[in-house]
């Protein structure tokens, strides 16, 4: 008890620093809960155990260990706690200097050690690296492109936190454990498909999926722990399961996984997807809008409250989308002229299916087709229909696409499949959402009701 008022103290104090470099503290029960899930019956036959906590902070889960499994923490050999804020890491000393924990100061991702440990616990920086105002962790250019020469699993908009999650699993032992606590968009975005297919080459991965509240208020960001074992004997083994309170709930597992999205079931998931033989990825490509710094940089784009002319056409965005509507009118002042606007995406220029999430501050889907074939910006996705399908067969009107798009069926598949993971839609949720044939669409008007599953 005395532990978790100090450390509640801890974690309340020291609010200013937490976004700075992508700190987020954990709170003291998630500590103890993953401080739980260490095996320890593995590690009471180790001759020389080895601890590290990456990202430490003020140590918090080196302090956990202690406090939890004190004996095992007294036996372990070597107990090391990693930061690149020094300061933080000298907040920790006092308490656990005395315990034999070693302190480094240095960019853990490109930290060199020769040590290998039994144990990786943590909870890991959470950002884009960029020097761009736009995101939370400051990382100049040239330290960057170390990043990417260090690691095989950057791709994309790459999240510090899977930086971390790669060099942790190549600092384990055989055997050893990785428990981290991340956000869970590494489950299914794109940006995370290496980093996937490198888990599953490596040893057994279970994931808890622990919701959106944990960080609540300072982050809104669903998250999962990942608790990770490298054994090349568990190569391709996954478990998905939920925490309930207290609870743990198995939701999937597998023997042959290799890097896919982990995504939910239910059985009216599974059910939709039985009747549809097509995904929207199958027929679609999917493409985003200009992103909000594009939109502030782009010569093309003009700022101004109106503009009387034909020539002009305003950028829009999620407020213009409904479902099986697009409002034509301005709403944040941004026009670009007509001829221009296949110079902001080449697609522009086309009429198409628009889709997105998040619109009018409420989470529910919406799509239409843009006849008129406007500029968009922001959450905002374009459905360009691929002109080879490889002989697959696809009979259905745009019109009836939209409206299955927007009917009560998708809603409740992306609401059991996807849950909270990401706030918007992103590019690999709507590849997967089922899409029926003519005749497919037939059969689940006959057999599902929309009505009830709206309710």
């Amino acid at each position: 008890m005395e532990y978790n008022k100090t450390v509640r103290g801890k974690y309340n104090n020291e609010r200013a620093i937490r976004k700075e470099n992508g700190v987020f503290f954990t709170p003291p029960w998630v500590v103890d809960y993953m401080i739980s899930l260490i095996d320890e019956q593995h590690l009471t036959s180790k001759e020389r155990l080895s601890i590290l906590e990456p990202a430490a902070g003020m140590c918090q889960f080196l302090s956990g260990f202690k406090k939890n499994k004190p004996q095992l923490f007294q036996r372990a050999s070597k107990k090391v706690a990693v930061d690149i804020n020094g300061e933080l890491l000298n907040r920790a000393r006092e308490e656990l200097v005395l315990y034999g924990v070693e302190f480094v100061c240095a960019d853990y991702i490109l930290w060199n050690t020769e040590d290998r440990f039994d144990v990786i616990i943590g909870n890991p920086p959470y950002g884009i690296p960029s020097q761009s105002h736009h995101y939370p962790i400051r990382v100049d250019n040239q330290t960057k492109e170390r990043y990417k020469q260090t690691l095989t699993t950057w791709y994309g908009k790459y999240n510090m936190y899977g930086a971390f999650i790669e060099k942790s699993v190549n600092l384990l032992k055989d055997g050893g454990q990785l428990i981290f606590i991340v956000p869970s968009t590494f489950m299914i975005l794109d940006e995370y498909r290496k980093l996937r297919t490198f888990l599953a080459s490596a040893g057994e991965t279970t994931i808890i999926y622990m919701g959106k509240n944990v960080f609540r208020p300072d982050a809104d960001v669903a998250t999962a722990i990942l608790n990770f074992k490298k054994d090349s004997h568990a190569r391709h083994r996954l478990r998905l399961l939920e925490h309930n309170g207290e609870e743990k709930k198995l939701i999937s597992e597998r023997q042959d996984w290799t890097g896919q999205p982990v995504l939910f079931a239910s059985e009216f998931s599974k059910a939709l997807e039985q009747y549809c033989s097509l995904r929207i990825g199958d027929v679609y490509s999917v493409h985003i809008s200009l992103r909000t710094p594009e939109v502030r940089t782009n010569p093309h784009v003009l700022k101004r409250a109106s503009v009387d002319s034909d020539d002009f056409l305003p950028l829009l965005n999620s407020k213009n989308l409904n479902p099986g509507r697009v409002d034509y009118v301005s709403t944040h002042g941004y026009w670009v002229k007509a001829n221009n606007i296949s110079k902001l995406r080449p697609f522009f220029s086309e009429p198409r299916i628009v889709m997105g999430m998040g619109f009018r501050g409420t989470r529910n889907i919406a799509a239409a087709y843009d006849y008129k074939a406007y500029p968009w910006y922001g959450e905002v996705y374009h459905l360009l229909i691929k002109q080879d399908l490889f002989g697959r067969s696809f009979d259905l009107e745009e019109e009836d696409v939209v409206n299955f798009l927007n009917s009560g069926l998708v809603k409740r598949y992306i609401k059991e499949t996807f849950r909270e993971i990401t706030y918007h839609l992103s590019v690999s949720q709507i590849k997967h959402i089922p899409l029926p044939t003519k005749k497919e669409l037939e059969n689940i008007r006959r057999d599902l009701n929309d009505a009830q599953l709206d309710s």
